[in-house]
């Protein structure tokens, strides 16, 4: 899709940036997360910030009503300067709230936007990280891994087993990226705004946007990536620059789980049909090989006390994700709001 541009990057894409004054927005979309946002932001109060590079970070409630400018003005203190900035995005979905960040950061005149998520806190040499991975390397867009924040105090045996099972699939993929940063080709690692970096520049002169049609299926920022990827645009990992997510007890669940793991299928799926329709029948072998490789995983169970349960449920929701996407349903994973 295409947004008009309301305005241009404080400097074009090139060495500049990479050696000179950097201006940075760190932005978070939030909703209905009250709880999740505070501890967001007091881990962007303590952050190290980059030699060289003005931060401003940016609250962007994507909610009906502006439920949250007195807790993000509250803390604005913390920020001198006022470096913490808070905006309304009334028009629901992920993708508006993450449009607005960057028509925000155009306006003020930055020359990069940083995404987190509002359930995560960010390690204190993150942006420090993730600022140096941009200027050491020639890449308009890249990112860094995500692990899992300690498990909320009183979880049950079976939500410990979740837990366990999600921190092991991080790790899994933090693993793997870092690998192919090592071999360099880790422009092959999906960038997603959950630890995200680009240069303003990607929206306003490759107009590039996050896509509005995808309100809430999830998936605009894998979508981002493959369209810059498309452009040529280079793209990169950032091992050390870390963040934490926050797994609520309401996602310590088999059934939310799967619920993921089918939605998230189903996006991604929806977008590879869009892009070629043959893709329909890949499922005539893909979806049999899931279903033995989940028949395996299960005769394990016995012996490996439950830890494969999470691969089950995500990979029987990654089956079901093709189907629905093969039926034309559409993902609204993100209609309900987790965590608090």
């Amino acid at each position: 899709m295409t947004i008009d541009n309301p305005g241009g990057a404080s400097a074009a894409a090139g060495t500049g940036l990479r050696t000179g004054p950097l201006k940075v927005v760190v932005a978070a979309g939030t909703r209905n997360r009250p709880e999740m946002l505070a501890e967001l932001i007091a881990s962007w109060a303590a952050m190290e910030r980059p030699e060289g590079t003005e931060v401003t970070f940016l609250v962007v409630e994507n909610d009906e009503a502006a439920r949250c400018e007195g807790l993000v003005t509250a803390r604005a203190a913390a920020f001198p300067g006022g470096a913490l900035r808070y905006v309304h995005e009334p028009e629901l979905g992920i993708p508006f709230a993450r449009n607005r960040a960057a028509r925000e950061a155009i306006a003020l005149g930055a020359d990069l936007l940083a995404f987190v998520d509002d359930d995560e806190t960010v390690a204190a040499d993150w942006l420090v990280r993730l600022v140096a991975a941009y200027r050491g390397r020639e890449l308009r867009l890249l990112g860094g891994p995500v692990r899992v924040a300690p498990q909320p105090p009183g979880a049950g045996l079976a939500q410990r087993m979740v837990y366990r099972g999600v921190t092991d699939r991080y790790a899994r993929k933090e693993a793997k990226a870092a690998r192919r940063h090592a071999a360099g080709t880790d422009d092959g690692v999906t960038i997603v705004t959950n630890n995200w970096l680009g240069e303003l520049t990607l929206f306003t002169e490759d107009g590039i946007w996050f896509d509005e049609e995808m309100r809430f299926t999830g998936g605009t920022d894998a979508k981002f990536h493959a369209d810059a990827r498309r452009r040529g645009i280079a793209t990169g990992w950032a091992p050390d620059a870390v963040v934490y997510e926050t797994i609520p007890a309401d996602r310590l669940t088999l059934g939310y789980q799967y619920r993921r793991g089918r939605d998230q299928s189903m996006t991604h799926f929806r977008r590879k049909i869009e892009d070629s329709p043959a893709a329909r029948l890949s499922v005539l072998v893909s979806v049999p090989v899931r279903a033995v490789f989940i028949l395996a995983m299960a005769l394990t169970l016995p012996f490996d006390r439950g830890a494969r349960m999470l691969d089950i449920a995500r990979s029987a929701g990654w089956i079901a994700g093709r189907i629905g996407a093969l039926r034309g349903r559409r993902s609204e994973l993100y209609t309900k709001v987790t965590g608090a």
